[in-house]
């Protein structure tokens, strides 16, 4: 079985405002993503927060996911990912995917899983066009590795392990579009609304 862990720790310095909250669909951000991975074949769901953590928690009371306190709140995205790893079995994969991914859906998320599964071992993320997006599933064989990191992000593990990578091709670039500036996220309201 594979667990769910959204990273949506973060400051949102660029988006200027809590991009995690802001409106999306019918309801936030953040809930988008939740919306997906809770809506897959996933097992259970996990949201690593930080930086305004409480206002963000009373959004999620209505989902079925767990929520988690990174302790570290000036902590980089790899403190989130190391927070959520600590707080999954030892023995379980892992799919993390990003706070600000609101136009995945749970067709791309369950088309990863079933890749997984078929060997249950390495790391699995979709590409499109050529680029490799998110999120991404990794085995718990990578467990330790990860708690060890002291820097850089997946893009690190992946690359110290590309000959355990599979690729999933997918015919949308919503595995590429992570939500950074404003115009990012208004851009992806208009694809949202079809416009």
């Amino acid at each position: 079985m594979i667990t769910g862990l959204i990273l949506a720790a973060g400051h949102s310095t660029r988006m200027g405002t809590l991009k995690q909250m802001l409106p999306f669909g019918e309801g936030t951000v953040l809930e988008q993503v939740v919306r997906a991975l809770t809506a897959s074949t996933l097992r259970d769901v996990t949201v690593v927060l930080g930086y305004r953590s409480d206002e963000i928690q009373i959004r999620l009371t209505s989902w079925p996911v767990h929520t988690i306190l990174n302790p570290d709140l000036h902590g980089d995205m790899l403190s989130s990912i190391q927070c959520g790893i600590r707080a999954t079995c030892e023995d379980q994969a892992v799919m993390i995917a990003l706070g600000d991914q609101p136009l995945i859906s749970e067709v791309i998320i369950n088309r990863l899983i079933v890749e997984y599964e078929n060997q249950s071992s390495g790391i699995v993320l979709p590409v499109y066009n050529g680029k490799r997006g998110h999120p991404m599933i990794i085995g718990p064989e990578y467990r330790q590795d990860l708690l060890n990191q002291t820097e850089g992000g997946l893009k690190a593990l992946r690359d110290r392990y590309e000959d355990h990578v599979r690729t999933v091709p997918v015919d949308t670039d919503a595995v590429l579009i992570d939500l950074d500036y404003r115009h990012e996220y208004e851009q992806a309201l208009n694809r949202l609304k079809g416009t």
